[in-house]
């Protein structure tokens, strides 16, 4: 496993957020972790790293797709707002406590998901998500075969 840059935690639950960014530290895999609690306080943030500073952009984003105002699957459409080149270096994961198999078909829809996770974060997910054999919604198979 490589080091990893930056993640961004996008999730309305401080709780999460927290818990999830002590298991990155945990990790020792990752330099940065930035949370923030809304989309649209996400869009914000990835425009400024854009203008201000483009190879800090996150090289993964841990997206719930259940939060108020703005949810999840709105933010990624937004992701279009992007430079293409940007978004082609980070891996967007569905970081989520729905189960349904309904929003896995549809976050297959977006080409730029690579993976749909139930909530929490682990280590082992980290380990998963983030080997170089890891192959696009492999996580999200292992656990539709689990229920």
């Amino acid at each position: 496993m490589k080091a990893i840059k930056h993640i961004l935690l996008i999730d309305d639950d401080t709780i999460n957020n927290m818990i999830n960014t002590k298991v990155l530290k945990l990790s020792k895999m990752v330099q940065q972790v930035s949370a923030v609690t809304s989309a649209r306080e996400a869009i914000s943030l990835l425009k400024e790293l854009i203008n201000t500073d483009a190879n800090n952009f996150p090289d993964i984003i841990f997206l719930d797709i259940n939060m108020p105002d703005m949810d999840g699957w709105e933010l990624l459409k937004n992701f279009t707002l992007f430079p293409e080149k940007v978004l082609q270096q980070c891996r967007i994961v569905l970081l989520t406590s729905s189960i349904d198999l309904f929003d896995i078909k549809k976050a297959k829809q977006y080409t730029i998901v690579n993976d749909y996770v139930a909530k929490t974060l682990s280590l082992e997910k980290l380990r998963l998500l983030t080997d170089e054999s890891h192959e696009r919604f492999s996580l999200s198979q292992m656990a539709i075969h689990a229920i």
